[in-house]
């Protein structure tokens, strides 16, 4: 009697537990003056990977409740459009680029010179707000970027080729 009532207060107990989405997301900021990777997993550790000028340095911090159900939160709800891409024809600027990661699916996002969606350009806005109110602890881990890299570096133009080309 005892182990069935453990049971059913056990399967009850489990199946209350909210169904919050676990996401594996990787933000990045660049621009003239700083270059740096967020990176944010659902748990209360907030890693800062800084590029800046070229080396790469990893710490982290741990977020309070708030933070992190601001960051977990915009993460469940905030949509991603069809592009991936929204580029200023401006150089310089700032740049942000998004990667949002769970068990289904994978969305992608870069955007540059105020073009592209307002409301990511207020979550980075965000993201660096909370990056900026703490101290970050140095350490030994590295992440494997290679792929988030890739949205990132735009591909070179290839240079148009006509054959025969007209003579001057």
């Amino acid at each position: 009697m005892k182990l069935s009532i453990t049971i059913i207060f056990l399967t009850v107990l489990l199946s209350c537990q909210s169904s919050k989405k676990n996401h594996d997301f990787t933000f990045f900021k660049w621009n003239i003056h700083e270059s740096y990777y967020l990176k944010f997993n659902s748990s209360d550790t907030l890693y800062f990977i800084n590029t800046y000028p070229l080396e790469e340095q990893t710490s982290f911090t741990i977020l309070n409740e708030e933070e992190k159900e601001k960051i977990q939160s915009t993460l469940d709800t905030i949509s991603f459009p069809k592009e991936k891409e929204f580029i200023s024809s401006v150089d310089d600027g700032e740049t942000f680029a998004f990667d949002l990661k769970n068990k289904k699916q994978s969305k992608q996002l870069k955007i540059h010179g105020h073009q592209g969606p307002n409301q990511f350009w207020l979550f980075g806005k965000s993201l660096e707000a909370i990056k900026n109110q703490h101290r970050f602890i140095k350490i030994n881990k590295k992440f494997d970027l290679k792929d988030f890299n890739k949205i990132i570096i735009s591909p070179i133009p290839l240079p148009i080729i006509c054959n025969p080309c007209p003579q001057r």
